[in-house]
């Protein structure tokens, strides 16, 4: 019985740890698209490092959890953003439960895969979000300046989503090393 409380106990903090670094992951990202992508705007497109983030963990996780995490991605950005509240939360949802259904159809072991979810999911991200904004009333985009810099963000993530899914590859080691470098506390 102690060791399977031991267990559970493990399971849960390893749980924790995991939920504490995706949020710190996501509020990174979106105060590093707030504070500095915008600088990289060119053509109307700037790198988002929140959909690669939540690509990457929608990814490694069930299309459940990667929902609430691209949920919980879009309103920060929402709330950061000052635009109307929803319409990136609900394009992050989205973006987020597609990935992680993707991943378990489609086989994303090279970089160019992850290169190619990174522009197919900016894509429809922007698509979604057009879609709201288009619902809630404001004015459709010119389609050549808009379609213009969604290239151009797809492109950026695209260059940018290898490096973002080898650092969450390599995150998700940690535990790993860190139990076999650790004694056992069980064996005494």
């Amino acid at each position: 019985r102690g060791l399977q409380v031991a267990v559970g106990t493990g399971r849960l903090w390893n749980l924790l740890a995991r939920l504490l670094a995706c949020a710190g992951l996501l509020l990174l990202a979106v105060v590093v698209e707030g504070a500095w992508g915008w600088r990289m705007n060119f053509a109307g497109g700037a790198l988002e490092p929140v959909v690669v983030v939540v690509l990457a963990v929608g990814v490694r996780t069930v299309p459940e959890l990667a929902a609430l995490v691209g949920l919980a991605a879009g309103l920060l950005q929402d709330l950061a953003g000052g635009h109307a509240l929803g319409l990136a939360g609900i394009s992050k949802l989205l973006l987020g439960f597609w990935a992680s259904t993707a991943a378990r159809t489609v086989a994303l072991d090279s970089p160019w895969a992850s290169s190619a979810l990174a522009a197919a999911g900016t894509a429809g991200s922007r698509a979604v979000e057009a879609a709201l904004r288009w619902l809630a009333g404001e004015p459709a985009p010119a389609l050549l300046p808009w379609a213009g810099g969604v290239a151009v963000s797809s492109c950026y993530n695209a260059l940018v989503a290898p490096l973002v899914f080898a650092g969450f590859q390599t995150v998700k080691r940690w535990p790993r090393r860190m139990r076999r470098a650790a004694p056992s506390r069980l064996a005494s």
